[in-house]
């Protein structure tokens, strides 16, 4: 796809692959945008592999060129959702970047037009999801789509609880304040959980022969919020549950049966230094007790903070309780995103929902 005049000699076009040159150009655009902020390396040539295993279809990654040149990306990602009782076919629309001298010329809106009319007129979804931060130019550029009477329809705002396993490195890297570490301590916060006595809960990374019972467990959360991710296969889940060096899945058993399942992403936060750090996602827990819960949570971050992961973080979805989260030394973190949905189905109306089951990416 060529586009208008001012941005003459770029093309929009499905991604190329080049993976390393979407991180220098990402890394590059978010420096300019964040200063001196940590962010998260959404664009590690190892996740942004991941996600291309997740969505298969390359028209799903969009990309805009010069002279060979990677200037902007976009990635979509299929997956079905439940809402008020009936199954959709929606893309979750994810890592929009643009070179920051192209920011006023059109370009990211190109790149969004051009996944909208695949997504409307080829693939047929019914709707797509994106995450928005707030004070980010990806929120003032949506902004405009909607002034213009495009269907964007707000859905959710959720803030980020986090959880210290490692201050030293954290406070360097993310540039903490000497009052704000001295916070994160009165909270108890900075520091991995005392060893614990054993328990009946067996923990251990997902195995093949877990999977039917965890696509039961995840999709027991259908009619129970008011958008629900729906499983559609095995396949499918074990595309997105199990990935190395990006998802990592434990299957919690008591008495040999499964009875918890609790899924995690490896992120790259980049500040002062790079540190690793866990985003929590795909939970089910409702089996375990409130106890449980907590020596699972204890357990994972044990699990973690051996692994070098600095800190976990987690986002306010609603689909599952979070007070046990917080029994554990998690805190609210001073950012957040609002979930909005593109509608192309007509008949599709969302309104403000409390409780989401979805990935955050």
């Amino acid at each position: 796809m060529f586009i208008n005049s001012e941005l003459s000699g770029i093309s929009v076009e499905p991604f190329r692959g080049d993976l390393e040159a979407l991180e220098r150009m990402a890394h590059h655009s978010w420096r300019e945008e964040y200063g001196l902020s940590s962010f998260p390396n959404l664009y590690r040539p190892e996740f942004v592999r991941y996600l291309q295993r997740i969505a298969g279809d390359p028209r799903h990654f969009l990309a805009a060129y010069k002279d060979g040149e990677i200037l902007a990306f976009l990635a979509n990602i299929p997956r079905h959702f439940n809402y008020q009782g009936k199954i959709y076919r929606a893309i979750l629309s994810c890592l929009l970047v643009s070179r920051r001298e192209y920011a006023r010329k059109g370009l990211a809106s190109a790149v969004i037009r051009e996944a909208v009319r695949i997504n409307q007129e080829i693939t047929h979804y019914d709707f797509a999801l994106l995450y928005l931060e707030s004070g980010h130019a990806s929120t003032r550029l949506i902004e405009r789509f909607r002034e213009e009477g495009q269907p964007l329809q707000f859905i959710k705002k959720m803030y980020v609880l986090g959880r210290v396993l490692h201050l030293e490195p954290v406070a360097y890297s993310e540039g903490l304040r000497r009052w704000e570490k001295a916070l994160i301590k009165l909270w108890g916060a900075d520091r991995l959980p005392r060893p614990m006595d054993d328990h009946q809960l067996e923990v251990e990374e997902l195995k093949p022969e877990d999977f039917n019972e965890v696509m039961s467990l995840l999709n027991s959360y259908t009619g129970r919020v008011e958008l629900a991710r729906v499983w559609q296969s095995v396949e499918e889940l074990e595309k997105e549950l199990v990935y190395p060096d990006v998802s990592v899945t434990l299957a919690v058993k008591k008495g040999g049966r499964l009875a918890a399942v609790l899924n995690y992403l490896i992120h790259d936060h980049i500040g002062k230094k790079v540190e690793r750090w866990a985003w929590l996602n795909h939970l089910h827990l409702e089996n375990l007790t409130a106890e449980e819960k907590i020596w699972l949570i204890n357990y994972l971050m044990r699990y973690l903070g051996e692994r070098d992961l600095v800190g976990v973080i987690e986002w306010t979805k609603g689909y599952y309780p979070q007070n046990f989260l917080i029994r554990s030394r998690f805190f609210p973190y001073p950012r957040s995103v609002a979930l909005h949905s593109w509608v192309f189905n007509p008949e599709l109306k969302f309104k403000k929902m409390k409780r989401i089951y979805e990935v955050q990416i």
